[in-house]
This record gives C-alpha cells, sequence and structure tokens, in this order.
C-alpha cells in the first residue's frame, strides 16, 4: 500500500471514528445475554445436576473474534468489509453481551486503537508489539472459554478449535491473557487480509477466537410446582399438563 493510499485510509478512519453515535450500526446484538442454565434448558434435572445441554454442549453460546494488522491493513479490511466502524476507546461489548474484551499494549498500559465493526473487532497492532487481552464476564454465571491465537489453542500450543476449553472466567469476573503456551502474546506480520473472511475453528494469523461455553458448574434449578394461589381459576390450565413454572 503506498503511503498516499495509507494517509487517506487513516483519516477515512479518523472521520468515522468522529463521527461516534450520530451513525447507525450493525456492530451492536438485540440477542438478550447469556441467562442461567435453568431459564435455558426446560428439561434440567430437579436436583441442579450439570448434566444438560446448557453445560455441556460443545457448541460455543458465542464465538468472540479480534482480527489484528497494522492501521494500515486494518483500514483497508474494514473498507472491504463495507460495515461502519465503532471506534472503542475500552472494553468493548462483544456478541449478545455476554463477554466484553479489548486489547492492552503491554508496555504502556494503554488500549490499542480498537474498531467493533459488523461484530468483529478490529486492532491496530505492529509486529512483535507484545499485548494482552482483557475479558469481563458480564453474566451471573461462570463461564469457559477456549482460546485460539493465530491459529493456535492458547494453553497447549496445539492447533486451535472451537470446542470447549478449561480456561474459566468466575461471574461478574475479569481475566487478562498476555500469553499462552508458546510464549508471550506479540502481533504476527498480517501477510493478507483473508484473515477477515476466515471462520474456520483452527483460524488463522491475524485472528483471535474466543470459544465461550457455561460452565459445567453452572447453577441448574429445577422445576418449580404451582402453589394453590397460583393456579388459575376456571380450569384455564388443561388438565394433565405438568403444573410448573421456570
Amino acid at each position: 500500500m503506498t503511503s498516499g493510499k495509507a494517509g487517506r485510509t487513516s483519516a477515512w478512519i479518523k472521520t468515522v471514528a468522529m463521527a461516534g453515535t450520530g451513525l447507525l450500526t450493525s456492530c451492536g446484538s438485540s440477542i438478550a445475554p447469556l441467562r442461567p442454565a435453568w431459564q435455558q434448558d426446560s428439561n434440567l434435572f430437579q436436583q441442579g445436576f450439570p448434566a444438560r445441554e446448557a453445560q455441556t454442549t460443545t457448541t460455543p453460546h458465542m464465538v468472540a473474534r479480534v482480527v489484528y494488522g497494522t492501521p494500515e491493513q486494518v483500514a483497508a479490511m474494514i473498507e472491504r468489509q463495507g460495515d461502519v466502524p465503532d471506534r472503542q476507546g475500552g472494553l468493548a461489548r462483544m456478541g449478545d453481551g455476554t463477554l466484553d474484551l479489548a486489547v492492552q499494549d503491554v508496555a504502556t498500559g494503554k488500549w490499542i486503537e480498537s474498531y467493533l465493526c459488523g461484530g468483529i473487532l478490529f486492532v491496530t497492532g505492529l509486529p512483535n508489539q507484545a499485548y494482552r487481552v482483557v475479558l469481563k464476564n458480564r453474566s451471573p454465571m461462570a463461564l469457559e472459554l477456549n482460546v485460539g491465537v493465530d491459529g493456535k489453542n492458547m494453553e497447549t500450543g496445539g492447533t486451535a478449535s472451537l470446542g470447549r476449553g478449561t480456561l474459566r472466567v468466575e461471574p461478574k469476573g475479569s481475566l487478562t491473557l498476555d500469553h499462552g503456551a508458546r510464549g508471550p502474546f506479540l502481533f504476527k506480520p498480517v501477510r493478507s487480509d483473508a484473515v477477515l473472511f476466515d471462520s474456520s475453528p483452527q483460524g488463522r494469523v491475524g485472528l483471535i477466537q474466543l470459544a465461550v461455553f457455561l460452565a459445567a458448574d453452572a447453577p441448574s434449578v429445577g422445576p418449580e410446582r404451582l402453589r394453590a394461589s397460583q393456579i388459575a381459576p376456571l380450569g384455564l390450565f388443561p388438565i394433565g399438563r405438568p403444573e410448573q413454572y421456570r
């Protein structure tokens, strides 16, 4: 990319960022936040055993995606995506709001320039710059995460996946990640903006993926039978149907 093009794309990002909340954006989500297991699964054991779909599924509740590159690369990818970027000054609300995350520069402790756009957090990072990922669990339930960085599993160093992981975030708790099995987190040179369109479980260089699951030991409460004062008059409830509230 030529310096003239870089200047135009950087100016474009600044212009969009200055527009602030006056611009419509599709980056948000109207989906309700993660609910307790007993609100998600109508077939939980009455004793509350963590043995139903919400706690044991191998399908993530949500996947938070972070794409990084140089400022020029990020500007080009956002432009190619054709959506409205929302500049972030700290933690960004991801997906349905279950999780917030942001990326910090290790040397300065400052938030790295980031844009939330189309559900993806774009981060402007230079090659070999050390960074950390800061997470906040906004739900009242413990979460389990599987984190893939540049195509590698953060904890094992093997090939990344979107299966259930062992990294835990307590209810309303926070977690900071700055290194994995292969050492400190360092931005790598991103060779192509194809990373923008990579939705594979393993990912690639330039992509950080966090698969979010409800923890296996999250509270589960069985059905509550109706009290006499809660039974509708005139037999409005069909006879023989379970009398219970969730």
